[in-house]
């Protein structure tokens, strides 16, 4: 199963718990359907497909942007008052929605303080072919390099990432490789630094984290496993105790990952490669818990209270109706969410410290609606709309 079928699956299966008139084996029948399509899309990550269901159910699109059902409930998120220039004018940037070459372009993590990396999408299928150092402070952009595609190449340019001078990112093949590349910051000429083989017994459908540490670029599979190799090239070795885990945020690694396992609460176990620590996240009697972060975790009470709360348990702050994310907050303390009216009606940015939002001014898609994307810092919301990339930094916010 592909990973973009496997978040299908998973899309449906959940809201076919929750959306009334939903056939109760139409996620079992999606399943038997994949499985016989599974020999012919192992990676998911060249084009990424969106079904819009109900019941709050979000899907992924490719290079990290999902879109998400919205169903009218008046239990649903509180609309923000104002827009997010007016509630936080000093975080909120308007570029270009298109690179220097005329594609569309978005951030995918920080170069430095001031520098964002840039990924520029090109073709139907939305593959990146280029990525640039866009300097914040002069809004001047410079190309590092083009991002090669050789021929097998399905999963086209993922998992952007930053560190000892170098970009790291990975491709996939159509025989179930993915090749690990860099490319020098300064620019020059990507190389295949290592490759690593897809697990096709197990549904294996690429990677699904990776960064740069210690001159190494760590990675973890979407079926499990966390692994190292040299910026320079070398040997892939798995990290110690990261067998059947996830990459999350280094140095925390955990389980259940997003896809290739049963499943259950999204990082409910993780464990601090460095120090060893291991934290577990509490649940209540009747309680669910959507997903966690390395702190917080999102949550519904037996009562069908929405809440944000440190996966020990501790200091939970109850949220007005439901909330329509992808990610726990970010920095532990801002989450976006769509909300309803008959329809979609838009997209805030939420502040859980001050209880401050700001609507993105997104507009609805029918029954469903795009959600913005966060960088790999999590420091930057990112979301087009007309000619105007929108960049919201959260660093600004006090």
């Amino acid at each position: 199963m592909t990973e973009v079928e496997e978040t299908l699956r998973r899309t449906l299966g959940h809201a076919a718990e929750q959306a009334p008139g939903l056939p109760a084996l139409l996620p079992q029948r999606l399943e038997r359907i994949h499985r016989r399509r599974r020999q012919r899309a192992r990676i998911a990550l060249a084009a990424a497909a969106v079904v819009l269901v109900g019941a709050g159910a979000t899907a992924v699109l490719r290079g990290g942007d999902t879109i998400t059902a919205v169903p009218a409930s008046g239990r649903d998120t509180e609309a923000p008052a104002e827009q997010v220039e007016k509630v936080w004018p000093e975080a909120v940037r308007k570029v270009s929605a298109k690179s220097p070459d005329g594609v569309p372009w978005r951030p995918q993590t920080f170069v430095d303080d001031r520098t964002l990396l840039m990924e520029a999408q090109g073709g139907e299928s939305g593959s990146v072919n280029a990525v640039y150092a866009y300097d914040l402070d002069s809004g001047t952009p410079r190309k590092i390099a083009d991002v090669p595609a050789p021929e097998g190449t399905v999963g086209f340019g993922n998992g952007f990432a930053v560190g000892g001078g170098q970009v790291a990112w990975w491709t996939g093949t159509k025989d179930s490789v993915a090749h690990l590349w860099t490319v020098p910051l300064d620019g020059g000429t990507p190389k295949i630094v290592a490759d690593q083989r897809l697990d096709t017994a197990d549904d294996g459908s690429g990677i699904d984290g990776l960064t740069v540490v210690n001159d190494k670029i760590v990675f973890s599979l979407y079926t499990g496993g966390v692994f190292t190799v040299p910026l320079g090239g070398g040997t892939v070795e798995p990290v110690q105790g990261g067998a059947g885990m996830h990459l999350l945020a280094w140095p925390w690694i955990g389980t259940p990952g997003s896809g290739g396992e049963p499943h259950g609460t999204e990082y409910a176990r993780i464990q601090n490669v460095e120090t060893g620590e291991t934290r577990t996240a509490v649940t209540n009697p009747g309680e669910e818990l959507r997903f966690c972060g390395v702190t917080i975790c999102l949550g519904r009470t037996a009562e069908g209270t929405t809440f944000f709360r440190h996966r020990d348990g501790s200091s939970q702050k109850n949220v007005p109706g439901s909330v329509h994310s992808a990610d726990p907050p970010t920095q532990d303390r801002f989450y976006v969410s769509a909300y309803a009216e008959e329809k979609p009606a838009g997209v805030g940015l939420y502040d859980l410290d001050t209880g401050k939002s700001g609507d993105l001014g997104i507009p609805g898609e029918g029954m469903s609606i795009r959600m913005p994307s966060l960088d790999s810092t999590g420091r930057v919301y990112s979301y087009t709309l007309g000619d105007d990339l929108y960049l919201i930094d959260l660093s600004k916010i006090r």
